[in-house]
Parts: structure tokens; sequence; C-alpha cells
């Protein structure tokens, strides 16, 4: 059975919309939820947003269903700079990369550990067949939140990797550990250009109170909520468009 898991409900909501017969399970204290997509099951999981949280919920998880594959859908930042609002990327092999407790600069982020991902080829096809700008490459995942267009521009020159994600590599540690086969797609929300998550991305030279008064000082929280929802809104109808293809 198709385990198909994101971080927040409405990408989740993606998937269970084109789904029929939606049941809700339980999994280890974990909600599941169930249905069918051309005569096939599938279940799936909101894992919740960072690293830790995504992998101990998928984890919980998969002590009580039987899968056959995962697939990790959702939303991502654009590291490359010649990615677009909407764009897909199926990804090829996930990064898990931390910050040293000596060394909190992001120029001193290491990599932690890498895992290899299936099917992104079948997915790229998929895609393109459906009419959407998609290609294969690599993601970098990471516990902070990266919205500020000049450290997106050091992460890319440093690893390479096209997009950014809070859970991929975290969710991959996981199903490697049990052998069992997982995917990626992810589609792009924010350009490595854009600024409006950068009040909330990390940077360890500001402590926590300033950082506060940063997001204050942005001056109008509404404009930026609206602005995120707008890009959600187009990444959101791109990874449909995608997954009514593929599943």
């Amino acid at each position: 059975m198709l385990l198909i898991a994101a971080a927040m409900e409405e990408e989740v909501q993606v998937a269970l919309s084109l789904c029929r017969d939606l049941t809700r399970v339980q999994s280890q204290g974990v909600s599941l939820r169930q249905g069918t997509r051309s005569g096939r099951k599938i279940t799936f999981l909101k894992a919740g947003v960072g690293p830790r949280k995504a992998a101990a919920s998928l984890e919980r998880a998969l002590e009580g269903i039987q899968v056959s594959h995962i697939l990790v859908i959702g939303y991502a930042g654009a590291l490359d700079p010649e990615l677009k609002l909407g764009s897909l990327v199926a990804v090829g092999k996930a990064l898990l990369c931390t910050l040293g407790e000596d060394r909190q600069s992001l120029e001193h982020m290491r990599l932690d550990s890498a895992f290899e991902l299936a099917n992104g080829e079948a997915m790229v096809r998929a895609a393109t067949t459906a009419g959407l700008d998609a290609c294969m490459g690599d993601t970098l995942t990471t516990a902070h939140v990266l919205g500020n267009p000049e450290h997106k521009r050091l992460l890319f020159d440093k690893f390479h990797a096209l997009i950014v994600d809070m859970e991929t590599a975290a969710l991959a540690r996981v199903a490697q550990s049990r052998s069992m086969p997982i995917s990626c797609i992810r589609v792009v929300s924010d350009e490595a250009q854009d600024t409006f998550l950068a009040p909330f991305s990390y940077d360890p030279s500001v402590n926590i109170p300033a950082r506060a008064a940063r997001i204050i000082c942005k001056g109008n929280p509404v404009k930026v909520y609206r602005e995120w929802r707008d890009h959600a809104s187009v990444a959101r109808t791109s990874l449909g468009r995608l997954l009514a293809h593929y599943l």
C-alpha cells in the first residue's frame, strides 16, 4: 500500500481531494486517513513541520500499518534562481544538513547524511505529460526556515541542491532504516529571490528577542500572509495537476 506523507494539512488535502471512500484509522496514536484512487488504497499521513516531528510521526505510523512505498509531497523554497513559482522538483537525493553547536553560522552548515530517492524520472514524465514545468534535483533538508535570498544563494553555491525543505531527508532516514522505498516531489512556493519569508528566516547572529522584533517591524503581517497564500495557491494547483496524472 502507498503511504503519502506531507508536513501540513493543506498539502495532504491536495492528494486527499483526488480520492474516494475516505476513512480515518489510528496507528500508535497517529491519526491517518485512507482512501482509494483508481481502485488502489492509499494511506495519508500529516507528518508535521520539521525533521524531528516528521520523522517521529512516520516511525509511529509505520508501527501499525503495512506500507510498500512512501511518497512525500509538499511545498519547498527554491535555492536555484532558475526555478519559478509552481515548478515541480522530483527529488533524486535528500541532503540532511545541520549546524554544529560551536559554529552556528550558515556558512558552517554541514552535510550530515544523504539519501537516494526512487521514481524521480517517472514523476518528471507525469508532470511534463500534464504540461507542467518539472525537473529532477536534490533537496536540502534543514530544521530552520530559510527565507533570506542571500542565505539561499549561499547554500545553493555550497550544496547545489535545487530546493530546501524541513522534512524530506528525515523521512528518508526512517524509510531507509526499514529498507522501504521512498519518493518525493515538491513544488516551489517561494522563489530564490522572494523576500516575504525573510523576517522568519533563521539567522544565528540574531538572538530570539531580536528575531521577534524583526517580525513585528516587518510592519504588515496581513500582507505577508496574503502573499504567502497567493504563492501557496499557485503551488497547490501545480501539485494537484501532477498528482492527478501520477497516482
